[in-house]
């Protein structure tokens, strides 16, 4: 996983805020595959629209020139190709306990 610690610390606290149940890298920066300017590619299930819109509010405001990338889950419109690929390379970031 290559993520910076700062990013990772507050990826942590939107989980807490949103009351996710868990956060999950994908892509290229779970696979060490990524360049220095890639996105971070996120998982997570959301309650409702207006807290996926609320949780992409919150990453445009970390201190970061990276872009997020973030799929809910929850969305009828998740590949089973996607699914497969978070399965296999996802990394949990943040988990509810």
């Amino acid at each position: 996983m290559d993520l910076p610690e700062p990013i990772l610390a507050g990826l942590q606290a939107m989980g807490k805020e949103f009351d996710l149940n868990r956060i999950i890298l994908f892509g290229s920066r779970a696979r060490c595959t990524n360049g220095e300017r890639s996105d971070m590619d996120l998982a997570l299930y959301v309650k409702d629209t207006k807290q996926y819109y609320n949780i992409l509010d919150y990453t445009e405001e970390m201190e970061t020139l990276l872009m997020f990338d973030i799929v809910d889950l929850n969305g009828s419109a998740v590949s089973s190709d996607l699914l497969d690929e978070i399965r296999r390379d996802g990394v949990i970031l943040y988990e509810k306990v």
